[in-house]
């Protein structure tokens, strides 16, 4: 079988995500950077233009499919710990669909400096502003956003109280909620001093298959 490839944006909180479960499930792969303004050679080679894409012998996985996917191919250790896949699920959903939100709008006007050129930081801004307003609306108001963003963390830290993981055993809900919280660390930034628990928690994930 070939070297499974894993097409990826850095900044993506969906793909940061399927990179930790291939790390945690011990799966040897490669990572296909994707650029934000050009999906050429991800269409080519999968068919469609979303990450995270996982090239499984020559078969692209989709995005939503990747967890399933994982877990038939390598069962053990288990992403649903003691069977809880429906609470594992759903709290990955919050994850990405509420954390990952509050996150970005905190850090949307600094990510065009981590991206690789001119063209993709255009398109990148060009792409933000139609979707969330004025670039310079966005900044004026990132205390704003912060501030939403520390209660969220908060609330997140106090799932650690008594426990090293979400599920007590690392599980998908460990990994949706990490790539939420990973646009941070994408532009340089640590998970604030106040959230002791959380922090941990990220290093934890950050070493899965180091």
């Amino acid at each position: 079988m070939a070297r499974p490839v894993l097409y990826s944006m850095g900044i993506s909180h969906w793909c940061i995500a399927a990179d930790r479960m291939l790390a945690f499930k011990d799966v040897a792969f490669d990572t296909k950077p994707v650029p934000y303004h050009d999906k050429t050679e991800l269409i080519a080679a999968t068919g469609q233009d979303y990450v995270p894409t996982l090239m499984w012998d020559g078969k692209p996985v989709m995005w939503y499919d990747i967890p399933d996917f994982l877990e038939a191919k390598a069962p053990k250790p288990s992403l649903y710990p003691w069977g809880n896949k429906g609470l594992a699920v759903e709290l990955e959903q919050w994850a990405h669909a509420v954390v990952e939100e509050k996150v970005w709008r905190y850090v949307v006007t600094k990510v065009p400096p981590v991206l690789s050129d001119d063209r993709e930081r255009w398109v990148f801004e060009e792409m933000q502003t139609r979707a969330r307003g004025p670039w310079h609306v966005l900044e004026a108001r990132r205390q704003e956003f912060r501030q939403d963003m520390m209660k969220e963390f908060g609330r997140m830290d106090a799932m650690f109280e008594g426990r090293d993981w979400i599920l007590g055993e690392p599980s998908l809900a460990d990994f949706g909620a990490y790539g939420s919280v990973s646009p941070l660390f994408t532009i340089g930034e640590r998970i604030p001093n106040e959230f002791p628990k959380l922090a941990a928690w990220a290093q934890r994930i950050q070493k899965i298959g180091t």
